[in-house]
């Protein structure tokens, strides 16, 4: 497990991240290559940032499309492994989401992918990426979906949860003005998932999944069968078949695993 401070703060690095060259699941790859595929949709022409990077697997689809692409990270561990899959091909700052080292007003887009609920202080980060957007830029959260009926809200790292209008509301408070969407479907499971969801349920209720990394792996093995490898960069996959659906931003959404949240400065 990676551990550092940060303005007296503890960060963890690999151990909360979808590693480059790690064994992964079939979902979650799904998942990555989704929220990036979404995200890079805004990004044509942009000069922007990706904040809480990880190990960088979307930076290569950012720079197939963006003007100029800047990406930060609290781990030194995640930076120096997206360093290795992304050469000196990319600028990588190590950072705190809370406090973005760029200056008022200077980007068109900043991102941050499945990473807002280990932050101390959503809203301070949501203050900066207003603070470092041009106006009419945007900001681009995605978070696992607190409303979604498979969600697993036992994580002693989550400092919040969050769904649909949680986000929203987040983003009217800074001046964003928000749209909402959902990928990974759940309301038609292949049948190894509706197999196995009573005993995701139950494993849920009495708070038994792990929380290590290693251990996660072991049960997807045993669930999943054999694991694929998680790639440097993602540019090269396909984009997902189902396009991102619109959401409500007033009512909770039951049926997606990710909300997707676009936020632009007025």
């Amino acid at each position: 497990m990676a551990s550092e401070q940060i303005r007296g703060r503890t960060s963890i690095g690999p151990e909360i991240t979808d590693v480059a060259g790690e064994p992964t699941e079939a979902t979650q790859l799904e998942r990555l290559v989704a929220r990036y595929h979404w995200a890079a949709s805004y990004s044509e022409g942009a000069t922007m940032l990706e904040v809480a990077c990880g190990t960088g697997q979307g930076l290569g689809l950012f720079r197939s499309r963006a003007e100029r692409v800047f990406a930060c990270d609290i781990s030194s561990e995640n930076l120096a492994i997206a360093q290795k899959g992304n050469g000196s091909l990319q600028p990588l700052v190590r950072a705190d989401a809370q406090a973005l080292p760029f200056p008022d007003e200077s980007l068109d887009l900043v991102v941050l992918m499945e990473a807002i609920y280990f932050l101390p202080s959503a809203t301070a980060f949501l203050s900066e990426a207003t603070r470092v957007l041009k106006r009419g830029g945007v900001c681009l959260v995605s978070a696992i979906n607190k409303d979604c009926v498979d969600f697993n809200p036992h994580h002693s790292l989550y400092q919040r949860l969050y769904g649909v209008r949680d986000l929203s509301s987040d983003f009217r408070e800074q001046g964003l003005m928000p749209e909402c969407f959902g990928i990974i479907p759940m309301d038609q499971p292949s049948l190894r998932s509706r197999v196995f969801k009573p005993v995701k349920k139950m494993a849920v209720g009495l708070n038994i999944i792990p929380e290590s990394k290693r251990a996660r792996l072991f049960l997807k093995r045993v669930v999943f069968g054999s694991l694929q490898t998680m790639p440097d960069d993602i540019s090269k996959l396909s984009p997902p078949a189902v396009k991102p659906q619109r959401l409500s931003i007033d009512r909770p959404d039951s049926v997606h695993q990710v909300v997707l949240c676009a936020g632009k400065r007025s």
